[in-house]
Parts: structure tokens; C-alpha cells; sequence
């Protein structure tokens, strides 16, 4: 789901360790924008570890009878993974399909349609990539890429080297008119597909927040009346070789990433206790659920954000994959760290506990822009915008 870009690189030391309290002062002692030394990937392609990736029920979540149980599983798998899959997400798989059939056509256009809306043109990291021009723990990652983002106005008063940089990102998509004659339903799909992500994004949050032990309304309140989000649609072609990866090993840098695969496979995570590779086979009807660093950093380390890869894709079959990536509002200014959580490993949800264990931040309390987070990760993934919008004035 990365490269340079929506994740950064890791530091197998640190999740090596079984020591929360060591894991957290390693975290804290970076910035959020700093990536550290990755683990090689020359190692085998093969998956090894025996842990398996759970498979949750969102109808359990909001079956106030089976909640508890549902959140003890989350809580479990975000301690041991910061991964698992969800099926009865609300998401018809008639809309999967048809954003799945969308990508794959987009895809299927003449090189010269798609670069109509070259990733350069736009100041907001929204548009198309070629293959080869993205880099994974030093690696061409082999993909085609398509970014999308919330549609916004763009901010008018926005200047280069006198303005936060993050307030570039606020804009609209592109959707040259040419495409949308041969692809009439490109943007209708691609819009209502982010929609429903982001109501999907908002239920796993707040269930997130109540297997921290925090009230439901935790990370709704952090991530604003207006969560930035962005779409990420991927075309892995099939090789005849394994020289060069799909998309090298990273942690995504945000908060949440749901993705939806194809039947391809090539997926892997990494147990971040023994560091072997997880198989992470496509479930139909599921969406991968992944954490990403910064809710590692706020929990102290208490939940992994998972360390993940794409092989190169020998299957004959082009793979194809779709990670929506949720964060807090742009201007959302984010705590060093939740305080008191509870490190149990088993909690009692049969309550709410609204939060009466749990420190409230405090105005005086460091914080972090998230606006800033962000931009750092998309500059790194395409500075080739940064360079034409941004280094100016």
C-alpha cells in the first residue's frame, strides 16, 4: 500500500521487542515524518509465521450482544498484527465490483488517455502514475497507480513558502472530459465508493476507540467535521520474473487503511514479534483493516501498525487493489500520546467505561499537525508536484 509515500520504513529492532515500555520510548523518540532503517527484502518470499489474520464481523459490532466479543477480538489482533480483515462491512458487493471494474478500465486506457491526468498536474497529489516511478525501501516499486481525495475547494489564498504547505492539498480530482466520454461512470463510481469508505472508516474507528477503553466518540471528536482521506487504485501486471517487487516492505504513516484486493493475491504481513511474513490471501467479501504508525505512536506502541509488502506478481494475471486511507482533518492537531491506557491484554467491554481510566489531553500538552504529517508523506511519494507546485516564490 506504499512506497515512499503513504508509509515510511521500519525499524525491525523495534518491533522485535517484547517490552511495550521499550517499544514506546523508541517511538517516541522519533518524529512522525522520520523513517528509520527498513529490514532487508532479499529474504524469501515465502510466508512463515503461524499466526493468522483474524476475519471480524462488523454486524457483531453493532449487535450490542456480540459487541464485546467483537472488540476483545479487535483488541487482540491489534496488540498481536495491527491487522485483520472485516466482512458484513456494509458495502455491497455489487459497489466492490463495480469500483473493482472501474479501476480495471481506467487502466485499460491508451498510455496517452492516462496521462492526461499525470499526478504532475495536479497541486492537490491527485492523478495518474506511470509504472516505475515510484521507489519502496529503495526499490522500483512495479505498479501503475491512480490518487484520488476528498473533492474540495481549493484554497484561493494559498501561496507557496508563505502558507502551510498542507493547505495545497485541499482541491477538486481531475477527470479530463475525454475520459469521462469513454469511462462514463468513472467519477460517479470512484465518489460513491469513497463515500461509503469513509462511513465504513468512521464505524471502525469508534470501535477502535472502544477496545482502547476510550468512549465510542474518541477519534471522531481527533478527526474533525472534515477527515482527509485519499484513494489509492493499484495495477500490479504480471511478470515472468521476481526480480523486482511489487511494492516494497513499509508501515503506513496515517491512521487507518482499508483495502480492497482482487483475487490475485501477493500480499504479505509481517509478525512483528518472530518478523516472518503472514500470507494475507484475498477473502471475498472482505476489506483488509490495517493501523498505521500514527496510532501506533498515540497508543504508545500498545497497537502495531503492520509492516506489509506486495511480491511481484507471477500469478499470468494482472492484480489489481484499492487502499483508502483515513486521517483527522487537515488542521487537526494530534497528542504525543493517549495517557493510561490500559495495557491488558484482556479488557471487560461488557460496559462502556467513558473514558474515566483514561487522561484527557490537555491544552498545554505537545501536539503534532497532522496537516504537516501528511504532506510530508505525499512530498515523499511525489516530488515531482512538490517541485512544480510548491518550490516557487
Amino acid at each position: 500500500m506504499l512506497h515512499l509515500s503513504q508509509a515510511s520504513l521500519v525499524n525491525p529492532t523495534i518491533l522485535s521487542n517484547h517490552s511495550i515500555e521499550t517499544l514506546t520510548k523508541a517511538l517516541l523518540s522519533t518524529t512522525t515524518a522520520t523513517a528509520a532503517t527498513p529490514p532487508t527484502l532479499k529474504e524469501s518470499s515465502k510466508a512463515h509465521s503461524s499466526i493468522k489474520v483474524k476475519t471480524l464481523s462488523l454486524a457483531d459490532f453493532h449487535n450490542p450482544q456480540t459487541r464485546p466479543t467483537f472488540l476483545q477480538a479487535m483488541r487482540q489482533s491489534l496488540m498481536e498484527l495491527g491487522t485483520f480483515y472485516i466482512k458484513d462491512h456494509g458495502i455491497s458487493t455489487q459497489m466492490t465490483a463495480q469500483a473493482m471494474k472501474t479501476v480495471q478500465d481506467y487502466f485499460s486506457l491508451p498510455i496517452e488517455e492516462k496521462k492526461k491526468m499525470m499526478i504532475g498536474n495536479s497541486r492537490h497529489f491527485r492523478g495518474y502514475k506511470l509504472i516505475g516511478d515510484e521507489f519502496t525501501n529503495n526499490q522500483v516499486d512495479h505498479r501503475e497507480q491512480l490518487q484520488f481525495g476528498p473533492e474540495q475547494t481549493p484554497n484561493e489564498s494559498f501561496r507557496p513558502s508563505h502558507s502551510p504547505d498542507y493547505d495545497g492539498l485541499k482541491g477538486p480530482n481531475q477527470w479530463p472530459a475525454s475520459t469521462l466520454e469513454l469511462l462514463p461512470t468513472f467519477q460517479p463510481t470512484i465518489l460513491d465508493f469513497m463515500d461509503q469508505l469513509e462511513t465504513l472508516s468512521q464505524h471502525l474507528m469508534e470501535a477502535v476507540a472502544l477496545s482502547l477503553g476510550l468512549k465510542g466518540s474518541y477519534f471522531k471528536e481527533m478527526f474533525g467535521e472534515d477527515p482527509y482521506y485519499r484513494l489509492k487504485c493499484a495495477k500490479y501486471p504480471s511478470v515472468q520474473k521476481e526480480a523486482t517487487i511489487g511494492c516494497g516492505a513499509h508501515k503506513d504513516t496515517g491512521f487507518l487503511t482499508v483495502l480492497l484486493q482482487d483475487m490475485v493475491g501477493g500480499l504479505q504481513g509481517q509478525d512483528p514479534v518472530s518478523l516472518q511474513w503472514m500470507e494475507t490471501q484475498p477473502i471475498p467479501e472482505t476489506f483488509i483493516v490495517t493501523m498505521g504508525q500514527s496510532v501506533e505512536r498515540l497508543t504508545g506502541g500498545l497497537y502495531h501498525g503492520t509492516v506489509h509488502r506486495v511480491l511481484n506478481n507471477t500469478s499470468g494475471q494482472d492484480r489489481y487493489s484499492i487502499p483508502f486511507f483515513f486521517d483527522p482533518s487537515l488542521s487537526a492537531k494530534i497528542p504525543e500520546r493517549i495517557h493510561n491506557l490500559d495495557q491488558s491484554a484482556i479488557l471487560d467491554f461488557t460496559c462502556e467505561k467513558q473514558d474515566k481510566s483514561v487522561e484527557e489531553s490537555s491544552s498545554t500538552e505537545s501536539t503534532w499537525s497532522n496537516g504537516a504529517h501528511i504532506f510530508e508523506t505525499v512530498h515523499r511519494c511525489h516530488p515531482e508536484v512538490y517541485a512544480r507546485w510548491y518550490e516557487c516564490e
